[in-house]
């Protein structure tokens, strides 16, 4: 029997934001995600009185984000794109993505969209304040052709590194960020450990979050979020190659682990958080022993080198980003999923 491709999120780098539209594991799941209900951010509220510097000024800012656009706009093609030239303003999963649809636009490929942004419309800032490195700091573009909004982060090592692109989850349907003080004011950073006045701290989110796109249900920590399509993507089309491979006597197998420094948060008005965890993710498809190589999907055929497989495991850089409210000691408070990116960075064959 032969192996079917393996599932892939779809959102990815594309080759320009007015064609760019926010799909979930299209390849094995006819879900769409459209985003025309999402929301912006109220800025409005009067912020807190923290005294850390903040990591960039607003008008900085916005020099930073001119000088990334910059980069972004004269890479735009995914078959002309050059990775080194990205990776002088693109970094973490953002340039795993977009290195990824270079492999597969260069082999005549279409490349998963991901939702990845070209060209970054500032309407707002999210400007932490903290004085250790890696800094870090966010811009809300605004909505595209698919009337969906960006959440732009961008990080630095040190003071000699630029910022640099880390990640841009879309905002999902119906979705809004929680309120946050303006630009000028700045938010104080929730460090991963930190559980003060949460259901739980940002790391701990990240890894239950994890547990429960994996084991969908059966996770014991499902109830602890709100749905959302993204998870609900995932959990359709893992479930659907699941059962197709068991079918034919192959396995799906899967494994989620949150990145190395992949998860920032800071403070809302209500004394919740806005988290922003990263993941790799891993799945394998095998066919049954003996049995024929099956064809791969083109985009998957490019990152592999090869058209067919028996065996494929597809690694994903999944970034995604959580509204918590507040509420110490767990209680009734669920945490939301309000923008998310994903899409296939590597593909190995046996």
């Amino acid at each position: 029997m032969s192996t079917r491709p393996t599932p892939r999120p779809t959102r990815g780098p594309g080759p320009s934001t007015a064609t760019r539209r926010l799909t979930v594991l299209a390849s094995l799941a006819t879900a769409t995600v459209l985003a025309g209900c999402a929301q912006l951010p109220t800025t409005s509220a009067p912020a807190d009185t923290g005294r850390e510097p903040l990591v960039v000024q607003p008008a900085q800012a916005g020099r930073v984000v001119e000088a990334v656009t910059a980069v972004l706009q004269a890479q735009a093609d995914p078959a002309t794109a050059d990775p080194a030239a990205l990776a002088t303003r693109v970094s973490g999963p953002e340039l795993q993505l977009r290195t990824a649809a270079h492999t597969i636009a260069a082999a005549g490929a279409a490349p998963a969209d991901t939702g990845g942004a070209d060209d970054v419309v500032p309407i707002t800032s999210i400007l932490p304040r903290e004085g250790d490195f890696p800094r870090w700091f966010a811009t809300v573009t605004a909505p595209g052709a698919d009337q969906a909004p960006s959440l732009v982060v961008l990080r630095t090592d040190s003071a000699r590194d630029p910022y640099t692109v880390w990640a841009t989850p879309t905002l999902l349907p119906g979705a809004s960020l929680p309120t946050l003080a303006a630009p000028a004011d700045g938010v104080a950073v929730v460090a991963p450990d930190e559980s003060t006045n949460l259901p739980a701290s940002p790391a701990d989110l990240a890894a239950r979050y994890g547990d429960v796109l994996t084991n969908g249900a059966t996770s014991r920590y499902s109830d602890q979020f709100g749905a959302d399509a993204y998870r609900s993507g995932v959990e359709s089309a893992t479930a659907a190659e699941t059962a197709s491979l068991q079918a034919a006597g192959g396995t799906f197998t899967q494994e989620r682990t949150v990145l190395p420094d992949g998860v920032l948060a800071v403070r809302t008005r209500d004394g919740g958080a806005l988290v922003v965890a990263a993941y790799s993710w891993s799945t394998t498809s095998a066919g049954p022993a003996g049995g024929r190589a099956g064809k791969l999907e083109p985009a998957l055929a490019a990152l592999a080198g090869t058209e067919q497989a028996l065996r494929a495991t597809v690694t994903r850089q999944e970034v995604v980003v959580f509204s918590v409210p507040p509420g110490a000691g767990g209680g009734q408070a669920r945490a939301q999923v309000v923008a998310a990116e994903s899409g296939p960075v590597q593909v190995t064959t046996g």
